[in-house]
Order: C-alpha cells, then sequence, then structure tokens
C-alpha cells in the first residue's frame, strides 16, 4: 500500500484531490491564465469576469498554492519575521506595527524564534529563504557569517530592528536598518538614576552574555557610571527566560550580593515588576529604600503601584516604519537610506526620586 501525504487526505483520512487553478477555470467556464489572472492580478480583467471566477474559487473551496507560486515568480508573498524570544511580550508590538501594513499589501508574516542563538537563527534563516520569501526581518545586527552570506546571496531586501548599526559601537547593516542605540540606553539611564540622587547604582538582567543587545546595554551603563566616578560592578546576572519569578530572583541574589545598592536599572518592565512585588513582600520601600527602573514600557509599567519609571522604546512605531521601509524597497522607491534612529524617552513616574541637574 502507498504512502499518502497528510495534506492529500480529507478530515475522515480518505484521499482526496487538491484543487487547482485549471478546476476553478473549468467552473468559471474560462482558460486556466484567465482565472490565475483573476485572482492575482485582477487589474488585467474585467470586474464580471473576476466575480465569476471568485465563485468559483469559493464553491470549490479553493486555496492558491503560495509556494508554487513562489517558484513561478521568483519570489513568494510570505515575508518572515526572526525574534529573539517568546517569552515576553516586548515583541508584540513590533508585531503589530507589521501586521498593520504588510497584509494589506499582500504579505503574509512567518514567524520564528531563535531563542538567542545565532545558530538557531541561521538554521531558521536558510529554511525560511526555501519559501522564496519577499522580505526578511531580523531582530538585531549580529548574525553569523553563514547568516549574512545567505541572505546577501538571496537578493532579497532585509530590515534589521531593535538596534541601530553607529560606527564604532555595532556592525554595519546587511540592508535597512531601523532601531535604536542599546549602548546610549545604558549611558542614559546610568546618568539619570545618579541625578536621582543614588550611587550604588546596580544592571540587573537575563541571558546578559547570550544577547548582544543587553550586553552593549550594559557596557553604555558602566560607561556611564565610570564617567561619574561611581562603582561600575554591580550587575545581577541570571541564565533563565525573563519572568515576575526571575526579577524576584535577580533582586534577592543583589541584595545579598551588593547590600549597599540603592537603585536598579532593570533589563525589562516584567524583570522590574517582580522586583517590585518582591520589595512589598519584605517591606522594603519603593524608592525610599531602593529605587527600581525598567526598560521597554510595557503596559504594566503604568498599572504597578507605585507606577513604574522606565524607558520608553516606540516599538508600534518601529515596526509600522520597518513595515514601509520594506513596502517602499519592493515598490522600487527606495534605494539604500541610512539606520534609522527611533531613539527612546525616558519616562519618570514613582519608583525612582526627582533627578536633579548634575552640578
Amino acid at each position: 500500500m502507498s504512502k499518502v501525504d497528510a495534506s492529500e487526505k480529507s478530515l475522515t483520512g480518505r484521499k482526496r484531490q487538491r484543487v487547482t487553478i485549471a478546476d476553478v477555470a473549468r467552473q468559471a467556464g474560462v482558460a486556466s491564465m484567465t482565472a490565475s489572472r483573476a485572482l492575482n492580478r485582477p487589474e488585467m480583467v474585467s470586474a464580471e469576469l473576476r466575480v465569476r471566477v471568485l465563485h468559483a474559487a469559493d464553491a470549490l473551496n479553493y486555496i492558491p498554492d503560495r509556494a508554487a507560486g513562489g517558484l513561478a515568480s521568483g519570489t513568494g508573498l510570505v515575508l518572515p519575521v526572526l525574534v529573539p524570544t517568546l517569552h515576553h511580550s516586548v515583541y508584540v508590538q513590533i508585531l503589530e506595527g507589521l501586521q498593520e501594513r504588510l497584509p494589506d499589501a499582500g504579505y503574509q508574516l512567518m514567524l520564528g524564534s531563535t531563542e538567542y542563538s545565532p545558530a538557531r537563527e541561521e538554521q531558521l534563516v536558510e529554511a525560511f529563504l526555501g519559501w522564496r520569501p519577499s522580505a526578511v526581518v531580523l531582530s538585531g545586527l549580529d548574525h553569523t557569517e553563514r547568516t549574512s552570506r545567505l541572505l546577501r546571496a538571496s537578493g532579497v531586501p532585509v530590515v534589521e530592528i531593535m538596534d541601530l548599526a553607529v560606527e564604532g559601537e555595532t556592525g554595519q547593516a546587511l540592508d535597512l536598518n531601523i532601531g535604536f542605540s542599546h549602548t546610549r540606553v545604558g549611558e542614559a539611564a546610568a546618568t539619570y538614576l545618579a541625578r536621582c540622587g543614588y550611587r550604588q547604582i546596580a544592571y540587573a538582567g537575563t541571558l546578559t552574555t547570550l544577547d548582544p543587545r543587553s550586553v552593549r546595554r550594559i557596557q553604555g551603563f558602566q560607561t556611564g557610571l565610570a564617567q561619574l566616578k561611581l562603582p561600575p560592578h554591580l550587575i545581577g546576572r541570571s541564565d533563565q527566560p525573563s519572568s515576575l519569578a526571575v526579577g524576584r530572583e535577580l533582586l534577592l541574589s543583589l541584595r545579598r550580593d551588593f547590600p549597599e545598592v540603592d537603585a536598579v536599572f532593570f533589563a525589562n518592565d516584567e524583570l522590574a515588576a517582580g522586583a517590585l512585588f518582591e520589595c512589598q513582600r519584605l517591606g522594603i520601600r519603593v524608592p525610599d529604600d531602593l529605587a527600581i527602573m525598567g526598560f521597554s514600557d510595557e503596559e504594566i509599567a503604568s498599572h504597578l503601584n507605585p507606577a513604574l519609571t522606565t524607558v520608553r522604546i516606540a516599538r508600534h512605531e518601529m515596526g509600522r516604519r520597518a513595515a514601509e521601509l520594506l513596502l517602499a524597497r519592493l515598490g522600487g522607491t527606495l534605494n539604500n537610506p541610512p539606520p534609522i534612529d527611533m531613539g527612546f524617552e525616558i519616562v519618570q513616574r514613582r519608583t525612582t526620586a526627582e533627578p536633579q541637574e548634575m552640578s
């Protein structure tokens, strides 16, 4: 008995025949090329003919074979987006921004998670390029040599998000780039907390050696502290994915290892929230006994009590503008723009003291 691919079976397990464009054409009483144009290039046929073909496709439950279409045209209307993690919501707003523009232009997003692994990213890029995508969205600027080589050889537009190509700070962008400088975020956070009067300022984060963006943020943070003649060595690290529980654990380890700490800049708002909850459980007054600062300005930040001081990143806008860059490149109206700096904003709330002018 021959094997039958699962995709060729109906829900009852019986073998079925895939509906083709030829079947739709036969149902509509037109040539296959005409049916294809009616579905894919409607401007080339009359409105009456397009309606007839659409009714035939609906009656037959026809689903276009996008892979075959990609083979025919050289590219498909799919657009892979690679993010480093699905463990927290930092990338949700970016995906929403992309989703706001790309589907209306006919492109469907495909999502992959690298888990902060360059080797995993390389595997995903190779797999997605096999679908002949129209473009690729990557998180960050740091990739394996083979990943970069594969993408350049593919010829498809690439946009790198959530990081900014800065000479002397990062590598060059592969193609399009929109993001912000993590080094400058670190420096700004250190300066801000010092302006609030704190002198034993710590950083706490997860995967601090695996994520190049976190590495640069810590480096900027330490540089900022050193320039202010403040101790730069107060760093709390965890190898676990970000969570409220890990935020609690980071707080406890910092207080155990560096009891002198009077302020902490956390790698994201989720960790900061976990630390704040633990402070409340232990009776540690925030910000009187300990200041807490987050990063990314997620929804939870403004709803905590006290509300969380944090660094705001325009993630939805970044996703939307990344989509616009890709559409412009795919439409032939964009050549080689410089990296786009989205910047960042420190949002002062109630988990830190009022900042003062530096003398």
